[in-house]
């Protein structure tokens, strides 16, 4: 009888581990599926580029306005371009994008422009490449205007998260011109960063 009790006592524990260990597994699976790391890199991905539900959409206006705050008077572009304006000088049509700030100075003489523009993902790598030959024609085109070459220079095309930036600034390159066509690049190198900083913070809400 005794025997009989102590089996019966040894089969009890033994379920009571094998109850223990099971419970431990299931919780560790468990824990493992909750975080799993491609997803948590997803979500903190989109949180920084201003595509979570309530921080959906910077309007161009407002990145506009941050840039001006910075460059003050050396923003020059005076006139919107209209979305047929837009095709006409870069080859970007309307259904590539969702939305777009299309900037240029309104005299022949002097050519500072930015132009942002929110692409819809599948033309992102299509944009770059004609915003890569847009700034080709104008050296072309500029080639023997020096101030007016050295901003081509110097434009910068940046893609941020979903936007595609090209940004030719410099304004008043007069001074820059008296010592050297490296100071007017430099000058409008300096702006345009400037300008490029001020866009990727916003848009990333830095």
């Amino acid at each position: 009888m005794r025997k009989h009790t102590c089996f019966t006592a040894l089969l009890a524990s033994v379920g009571i581990w094998v109850l223990f260990l099971f419970t431990i597994t299931g919780c560790g699976e468990e824990q493992v599926s909750d975080s799993n790391t491609n997803s948590v890199e997803n979500v903190r991905r989109n949180s920084t580029n201003g595509e979570e539900e309530g921080n959906a959409y910077i309007p161009m206006k407002e990145i506009k306005k941050e840039v001006v705050k910075i460059l003050g008077e050396n923003y020059w572009p005076d006139k919107q371009l209209t979305i047929e304006e837009l095709e006409t000088e870069t080859g970007i049509k309307e259904e590539m994008i969702d939305d777009y700030l299309a900037e240029k100075l309104n005299v022949e003489t002097d050519i500072d422009a930015m132009i942002i523009l929110k692409v819809k993902p599948e033309y992102l790598e299509e944009i770059e490449m004609l915003l890569n030959e847009y700034r080709e024609a104008l050296m072309v085109k500029f080639k023997d205007r020096p101030q007016e070459l050295g901003k081509v220079q110097a434009s910068r095309i940046e893609v941020i998260d979903r936007y595609i930036c090209f940004v030719q600034l410099g304004a008043d390159t007069r001074m820059a011109a008296e010592k050297g066509d490296e100071e007017v690049l430099a000058l409008c190198q300096q702006e345009n960063e400037r300008a490029l900083d001020r866009i990727e913070k916003t848009i990333l809400n830095q």
